[in-house]
């Protein structure tokens, strides 16, 4: 009589360490890509939505995410492999610890869209950074969601990886490309903007202290010490300067405080002019002066670079030396 076959056991899902440390990884660069890809939306967003200058910040997010996404691509292929559908053990525990942070996260930029929602219906203010914070959060909501549905896999759709890698692709190459000639192009075209904005008062502040040294104003400002970036403004011909723009004017303050025994002391004011040219305008939406002259016949002895309108724009500075 012949022994019906014993039929074969069903085949277990690989748990060894390799597939556990492999699944870690898969999870862990996306969820590295997405969040890189939530910091790229928002900056994108700010730039093209409110005005905002995010052209310092948009280049290091465009490069994590442009190195996170290959690495999350390669890791998923592989794991995909030996990807068990139903998880358990040791990748139930991986799958549940992912997918629980990425629905946090989903659920937090669901309340950033919620808030900014009711802000800009209760607010009265300008509502151009609540539109972008509104945009960008559902835009991450949406990212979360994807990644958690990779992450868990369910089963009806076994094959989400492959689209979840597409839809990753496309996201990120869309957002990677407006970020290119968003911001990243503002801030190379308003680069030497950056460089007068930031520098400028230094330069100021060397032609004081000159001033004050040496009781006249120099005669150009090669004679200046200056160093770093406040020199390049110099050598780069950025900033054309004026010197004795107006005749110096003297004057007597009280000495007391000094406890010199001579109640005067003699005070010398120099005038000078400093100009630049300036790409792009940068102004404050609370005010219209660029430069500020409201003081003494529109000179002043503070510099701010800050505020500014587009093309040739002078300051007219004053120091004072005793």
């Amino acid at each position: 009589m012949q022994t019906a076959p014993t039929p074969a056991a069903p085949a277990q899902p690989a748990t060894n360490p390799g597939i556990i440390i492999l699944q870690w990884l898969t999870y862990a660069f996306w969820g590295w890509t997405v969040l890189a890809m939530s910091f790229l939306t928002v900056s994108v967003l700010e730039s093209f939505l409110a005005n905002a200058d995010t052209g310092s910040f948009t280049p290091y997010t465009i490069a994590a995410v442009l190195v996170l996404l290959p690495i999350s691509i390669v890791c998923d292929t592989i794991y995909s492999k030996s990807e068990p559908l139903k998880k358990t053990g040791a990748a139930s525990v991986v799958m549940i610890i992912h997918a629980v942070i990425f629905a946090l996260f989903g659920i937090g930029s669901l309340i950033a869209a919620v808030f900014s929602l009711v802000t800009m219906f209760t607010s009265s203010s300008d509502m151009s950074s609540n539109e972008a914070a509104l945009i960008s959060a559902i835009i991450i909501f949406f990212l979360y969601g994807a990644v958690f549905l990779r992450t868990i896999r369910p089963p009806r759709f076994p094959k989400i990886a492959r689209y979840f890698t597409l839809f990753m692709l496309c996201t990120v190459g869309i957002v990677s490309v407006l970020g290119l000639v968003g911001p990243v192009a503002k801030a190379r075209a308003t680069r030497t903007d950056k460089l007068i904005e930031n520098n400028l008062t230094s330069v100021s502040t060397s032609i004081n202290s000159y001033a004050n040294s040496n009781h006249q104003l120099p005669t150009d400002l090669k004679s200046l010490d200056l160093s770093g970036d406040a020199k390049k403004l110099v050598t780069d011909n950025l900033v054309t300067y004026q010197a004795n723009t107006r005749q110096p004017a003297s004057s007597s303050v009280d000495n007391t405080y000094y406890s010199t025994g001579v109640n005067q002391r003699a005070a010398s004011t120099y005038y000078y002019q400093l100009c630049v040219n300036y790409k792009k305008a940068n102004k404050d939406k609370y005010s219209t002066q660029y430069p500020d002259t409201t003081s003494d016949g529109g000179y002043t002895d503070y510099l701010s670079a800050y505020y500014h309108g587009a093309g040739n724009t002078c300051y007219k500075m004053k120091t004072t030396t005793y």
